[in-house]
């Protein structure tokens, strides 16, 4: 092809434009606009009708934030104590919401200073710009292994709230299924241990180590579908199921009424105002409050990014709230033995209730029919990520694919199977991919850019420093239990 000497000048000085942009401090420069060629400029026209207001903005982040660990809330309380919980839920919802939005205000400033760029701007391309290849990877490592460690959490509850139901059942066909005159209300201490199973044998056809096996039925023809519309469809699945839960803990507590000493340590109703065992907690809140990766894309068609700072820091209050709600509300009401929120293997709410319980059972029914349409969804996003990062193509073949469920079912009935405690796995999987997407990598790309844009100062490196310091510290308390060395 033929190229004109006035297009060769206008590509040069595109080139030159791209690098002032990018040298490193202290020689970075900026293009003034007012010196940048019209023909580098393109109209974009505004789509108003795909824009959304901040209260669309407000219940999407609210919505997407809370998830499965709301139900493990109580017994992740319990561990820190009602007072010292209540101040860790708000303390790490204010400390993930500022590293929430340094990644929101970082990737928003690149997107501006990147006036060539025609596609959106997410945090990994940030990532990638200010750091060396190695930090990518290990940036998507975590995001993936987010996704994967929710897939398991999935497939836990899932086959909790399905044997639940399958009891349920049993007791509806056999008769013994009576929901009205519940003794407490409806509270036991495990629900698994007061009712008859199906089976004397663990490994009987209904059993909690057979059915995570048959979770593969429900859910693996819709992980292997090409494209993700159908299932997205259902995301409003979410918040009825959302709601319906926190109704349920509201009327259960008012039926209980408050069942509470926090002086009197012999009291089957004691709980602690304050325990050192707040790191369990804290390791449970890194994954409640986790939306980095995705905050940019949720807020990106705000009418108003004005109002971006505010919308993001209301929806974090209203997600602290609402976690707050359900496991202050189950603690200081909950009839029985507090230790048995704990004790309950899954520690789940709801399994410190009756199988013969209505409101229950339709909790877990909503569930089920949230997490079978939420887990093939996610199934999907961690296939498309590892599979652009290893192939460059989302959809390899269907070999590759069916491959990849596979996998990806085995591991999660084995340790559904070996590990169904819902709230440890939780805590393990948000401290450790909470360290780099959470405190690290907003953290360290923030004090990059100031560094580049010469306004970082020393009192504000030190204090990003000690939030990544933070979340290094989250990961290794998991492993440890304070009150085993007073």
């Amino acid at each position: 092809a033929v190229v004109s000497t006035q297009s060769t000048g206008k590509l040069s000085r595109l080139q030159r434009y791209r690098y002032y942009q990018r040298l490193a401090p202290p020689m970075t420069l900026f293009v003034p606009d007012h010196i940048i060629p019209p023909e580098f400029f393109t109209v974009v026209p505004v789509e108003r009708g795909k824009k959304q207001s901040s209260i669309v903005t407000i219940f999407s982040l609210w919505n997407t934030m809370l998830g499965t660990s709301l139900l493990c809330m109580p017994a992740a309380m319990l561990h820190a104590g009602l007072l010292l919980g209540s101040a860790v839920i708000l303390g790490v919802g204010a400390l993930t919401c500022y590293t929430a939005l340094l990644v929101v205000r970082v990737t928003m400033e690149v997107q501006l200073l990147d006036i060539f760029r025609k596609t959106p701007l997410e945090f990994a391309d940030v990532i990638e710009y200010y750091m060396p290849y190695p930090s990518a990877m290990i940036a998507l490592s975590a995001g993936s292994a987010s996704f994967f460690g929710a897939l398991i959490i999935f497939w836990i509850l899932l086959s909790n709230f399905t044997y639940a139901s399958g009891l349920t059942f049993a007791n509806i066909i056999s008769g013994t299924f009576h929901f009205h005159n519940l003794t407490d209300n409806g509270a036991v201490c495990n629900a698994y241990n007061t009712s008859a199973t199906l089976t004397g044998s663990e490994w009987g056809p209904w059993t909690e180590n057979t059915v995570p096996i048959y979770i593969i039925f429900m859910v693996f023809p819709l992980c292997c579908l090409k494209s993700a519309t159908f299932l997205s469809k259902f995301n409003s699945l979410g918040v009825v199921c959302i709601l319906f839960a926190v109704t349920f803990v509201v009327t259960k507590a008012s039926l209980w009424g408050i069942n509470l000493s926090i002086t009197d340590t012999l009291s089957s109703h004691y709980v602690a105002p304050l325990s050192v065992d707040f790191n369990k907690l804290a390791g449970t809140l890194t994954l409640s409050f986790f939306i980095h990766n995705a905050i940019v894309a949720l807020i990106r068609n705000n009418a108003n990014p004005k109002n971006n700072t505010r919308d993001t820091m209301a929806a974090f209050l209203m997600v602290a709230l609402t976690y707050g709600l359900v496991g202050v509300l189950f603690l200081i009401t909950y009839p029985l033995d507090k230790s048995c929120i704990a004790d309950v293997p899954s520690q789940l709410l709801f399994d410190n209730v009756s199988l013969n319980d209505l409101l229950a059972f339709l909790a877990k029914v909503f569930q089920i029919l949230q997490l079978v349409t939420v887990f093939p969804l996610v199934c999907f996003v961690l296939r498309s990520q590892l599979f652009l990062g290893v192939f460059k193509d989302p959809f390899v073949s269907y070999k590759h694919v069916i491959l990849f469920n596979v996998l990806v079912s085995l591991l999660c009935i084995l340790i559904a199977i070996v590990y169904p405690k819902v709230n440890t796995v939780i805590r393990y999987v948000g401290s450790f991919c909470g360290l780099a997407y959470v405190f690290f990598f907003p953290c360290a790309i923030y004090l990059l850019h100031c560094y580049k844009n010469l306004t970082l100062t020393w009192y504000s490196a030190a204090f990003h420093i000690l939030i990544m310091l933070f979340g290094l510290f989250n990961l290794i308390s998991q492993f440890l239990t304070f009150s085993d060395y007073l």
